[in-house]
């Protein structure tokens, strides 16, 4: 088990030319997820969006437009726990969808809900609801828990009815698990490295051009707003706060997403190389987590 830190999620992406997109969606969507007392991360396609490694209670909302595709998608939320589960425990996750300019936190509307009972024996993960209008439809023989002895995942597929843009992560080249792409990659994490070293807010910025631009499209915003957003300046501004780590020597692990099309780098369980500490603050850190693709022969950060 992790020992405790404060994660904060800061994506990034690359400055490349997007592909035309497809015809503007007509709901955003996203997944509430909720454990209780137990420790889990949340993935969709393959690509982690929350890493909570301790036991917590909390009922989470996360925006998945830009990470979901026209037909099949699939998200899992793993647990763990040691000494096994009680017969109170619930694992609970729903699909929702809100037309552009409405509130997802008061507005949205469920889909479908899944909700599983690890402790209770013979539990099997139970659709408790279903909007039979919406988009985002489940896939009910793809639906299921399973344990491979360290964690527990609950399997969610759906359908996706609506048509929707062809995001960065499907367009990657296909990844090999091997040490030369690993190591390929860690040559674009220490270039990345580089620029945070240098405190260059406005080259990181300039860099994460197509994240701007595709979660604008996904959450109708201002790509001018989301890159404000995601503005580096109150790390730099505050050197005796966040401090840069160094870059890690040891070899890293490849991890790869997204039928194998996204990729990135961690260090030890879900660290990753890039980490800001926080000053008197005991272990709290921020990790910079990029997903980067692969395309004309250049890593480009998706995510």
């Amino acid at each position: 088990m992790m020992k405790p830190l404060i994660h904060r999620w800061l994506l990034l992406a690359t400055l490349i030319s997007l592909p035309a997109m497809a015809q503007e969606t007509e709901y955003q969507f996203g997944v509430r997820w909720s454990v209780n007392d137990l420790a889990s991360s949340l993935s969709i396609q393959g690509i982690m969006l929350d890493f909570t490694g301790v036991a917590s209670n909390f009922d989470r909302r996360q925006p998945i437009t830009e990470y979901t595709r026209t037909g099949n998608n699939t998200i899992e939320l793993k647990t763990w726990i040691d000494g096994g589960y009680w017969a109170e425990d619930q694992i609970k996750a729903s699909l929702l969808y809100w037309e552009p300019g409405q509130n997802p936190n008061t507005e949205a509307n469920t889909a479908f809900e899944v909700v599983m009972m690890p402790g209770v024996e013979d539990a099997k993960p139970e659709i408790v609801s279903v909007d039979p209008s919406a988009p985002l439809q489940p896939r009910e023989s793809d639906i299921g828990f399973s344990s491979n002895g360290r964690y527990e995942t609950l399997h969610i597929s759906f359908n996706n009815r609506q048509s929707m843009p062809t995001w960065c992560w499907q367009e990657g080249d296909v990844l090999q698990d091997n040490d030369a792409t690993r190591d390929s990659l860690t040559r674009e994490y220490r270039r990345l490295h580089a620029l945070f070293a240098a405190g260059d807010n406005e080259a990181l910025l300039n860099a994460a051009a197509t994240r701007t631009e595709e979660l604008a499209i996904a959450s109708d915003t201002p790509e001018e707003y989301v890159r404000h957003r995601f503005s580096y300046d109150m790390y730099f501004d505050n050197p005796d706060v966040y401090q840069l780590n160094d870059f890690p020597e040891e070899p890293m692990t490849l991890n790869l997403a997204a039928d194998n099309r996204v990729a990135w780098l961690t260090t030890e369980g879900v660290n990753v190389p890039i980490v800001f500490s926080h000053v008197g603050e005991g272990e709290t850190v921020t990790f910079i987590r990029p997903y980067f693709i692969k395309r004309n022969g250049q890593w480009e950060i998706c995510r």
